[in-house]
């Protein structure tokens, strides 16, 4: 049965929502901005680790964070320093930022300052950083305004990864390549294959 965002974390509202609700409002409180905030603040906790599943994916999908806090008439989760460890058949990623945001309506993450992304997708090695990103937990896909990463010999500047259950998909308007050698083209898509095969589309445009 796929589970979403929401019921992940009803779980967590119940168990920790009264004690961390207290502890928010009534402890060290005696200044009043102090008040003003935790008086928005519906949970405040330390060192959470959240497990979340793609829908219709085997993706698997932990997030650890050193503070989660939530807002009155919000349904979002605020992380600090997340860790994202994403999984699956030939997947293992990591990603890292500063702070994000969990929709759990949406069954999305957003990312933003200091994004870092490391890890093996079928058989590749990859590493790199990105701009604010979103992950859709429901379309499997990561998207941002610039993604850049190193593949093989390649430095691969993009806008989205999709992940497939027999292939990865990077698209981008345009999608820049650049290879050791020096040599700049682009496209508008690449795939990474299962077996680590990265097929491009039979016509590069060089860049000059």
């Amino acid at each position: 049965m796929q589970k979403s965002i929401f019921v992940y974390l009803l779980a967590l509202f119940f168990l920790i929502g009264s004690i961390l609700f207290l502890s928010s409002f009534f402890l060290n409180s005696t200044i009043s901005d102090t008040e003003k905030q935790n008086s928005e603040i519906i949970f405040k906790a330390n060192n959470i680790s959240i497990n979340l599943d793609f829908k219709e994916s085997d993706l698997k999908l932990n997030l650890k964070s050193s503070m989660v806090n939530s807002l009155k008439e919000e349904k979002n989760l605020y992380v600090y320093q997340p860790r994202i460890n994403l999984s699956g058949k030939d997947i293992s990623m990591i990603i890292t930022s500063d702070k994000g945001k969990i929709a759990y309506d949406k069954n999305t993450i957003f990312l933003e300052n200091n994004i870092k992304i490391y890890g093996t997708v079928n058989k590749k090695k990859i590493e790199g950083e990105s701009a604010p990103v979103v992950i859709n937990l429901n379309k499997r896909n990561l998207s941002s305004d610039k993604l850049n990463l190193s593949i093989d010999i390649y430095e691969i500047s993009f806008n989205e990864v999709i992940f497939n259950e027999d292939e990865v998909i990077f698209k981008g308007s345009p999608i820049y390549l650049e290879e050791k050698n020096g040599l700049k083209t682009n496209t508008s898509l690449i795939k990474l294959k299962s077996d680590g095969k990265l097929i491009f589309p039979k016509k590069l445009n060089i860049e000059k």
